[in-house]
């Protein structure tokens, strides 16, 4: 039975799972991670999408699965049933461009549910700005400016940023040493510029590539562009695997372009930049390019370095400076741990809660 004054919330993160929730991308994370900090102070139903309904408990938290035809895994076609069973104060959904936004849009507003949009990034085909069912969306709380600004100006009224999260519990700043070698965290994918970073690596600089498999033909060009280089892929690797990663690397480079290898535009392109703020957190310097919100979260030349897009050359000269001055990088990494304690789950979750609030009517600010 949910206390009285706790809001009733209902986290929506349009991903299909066939079975047990297993998160590849980092706005999965972000939406499961946000969810279970709300909890202090709301009561938080994740849901998600599958081939069946169920529902059970994810590590305290309650996760309902709602039924979806089709197997689309980042835009499943659903059955919304639980709103018409279930009373919620709020409504947050944690993507723009998906079937379940556009839908919960028009039923939120015909049933006075307040509506919340968080874009992190995925999706697909959808009717969101073809009908602008944008306009419907009351709050839209962003992960970053440059998120803020790839929606309709129309909207900026109703939208504020909140930045972060991180676990800092999890991600503790390590004092170990360090090996010499740098590393990349995140999907496999043409857009995370991982061939810019190879070949700044050329044939000294050992490379650790950690990410799933999301692009066989870009992962294939990857393996040939790396052949007879220390190069290493670790694409199954458990969530600790990659945290120790960071511990024992000199630097994190997150290299993800606008226009990828092959000539495919991604305007869209890291909204956040969860791995810098995890790298950070542990006291690894950063390096990352001048693309979506990472710049945002990086303090060139105190908690590591901004660099133009696909600049293999500007990549190197930054690792040179790093994995040369293990002073500068001690210090790099000292002020980035510092810089992303703004950024914890609690913080954020605080804010977006405040948000909650207001849009149900109970901000305690109001006469």
């Amino acid at each position: 039975m949910a206390a009285p004054d706790r809001l009733r919330v209902a986290a929506v993160l349009p991903a299909y799972f066939e079975d047990d929730l297993s998160f590849v991308g980092g706005g999965d994370r972000y939406a499961y991670n946000l969810a279970r900090a709300l909890q202090v102070t709301c009561d938080v139903t994740l849901v998600t999408f599958g081939p069946r309904r169920r529902e059970r408990d994810v590590d305290g938290l309650r996760h309902i699965v709602v039924q979806a035809s089709g197997r689309d895994e980042y835009n499943p076609r659903p059955r919304l049933g639980f709103l018409f069973r279930e009373r919620f104060d709020v409504i947050h959904v944690f993507q723009l461009r998906t079937l379940v936004t556009s839908l919960l849009a028009v039923i939120c507003r015909a049933r006075g549910i307040p509506m919340v949009v968080t874009d992190t990034g995925g999706g697909g085909r959808s009717l969101m700005y073809r009908l602008r069912l944008y306009s419907l969306v009351p709050s839209f709380v962003l992960i970053s400016d440059f998120s803020r600004r790839l929606l309709p100006a129309s909207t900026w009224s109703r939208s504020r940023v909140v930045k972060g999260g991180i676990d800092l519990t999890r991600f503790r700043f390590s004092e170990g040493p360090r090996r010499r070698q740098v590393l990349q965290v995140g999907r496999i994918l043409p857009h995370k510029g991982i061939n810019y970073l190879l070949e700044a690596a050329g044939d000294d600089v050992p490379v650790v590539v950690a990410g799933k498999v999301m692009d066989r033909a870009y992962y294939q060009y990857l393996r040939r562009q790396s052949e007879g280089r220390p190069v290493t892929f670790v694409t199954e690797g458990s969530d600790w695997a990659v945290d120790a990663l960071y511990a024992e690397s000199a630097v994190t480079v997150a290299a993800s372009v606008y226009r990828d290898v092959f000539g495919r535009d991604w305007p869209n392109s890291e909204l956040l930049g969860l791995t810098l703020l995890e790298s950070m957190a542990v006291g690894t310097p950063v390096v990352c390019t001048n693309v979506g919100g990472m710049p945002e979260y990086v303090v060139d030349g105190k908690t590591g370095y901004v660099v133009a897009p696909s600049d293999p050359r500007a990549i190197r000269s930054q690792l040179e400076i790093i994995l040369g001055d293990p002073k500068l990088a001690a210090a790099l990494g000292r002020a980035g741990h510092e810089h992303v304690q703004q950024f914890s789950w609690q913080k954020v979750a605080g804010q977006v809660a405040a948000e909650y609030s207001r849009l149900a009517g109970r901000d305690k600010r109001r006469p």
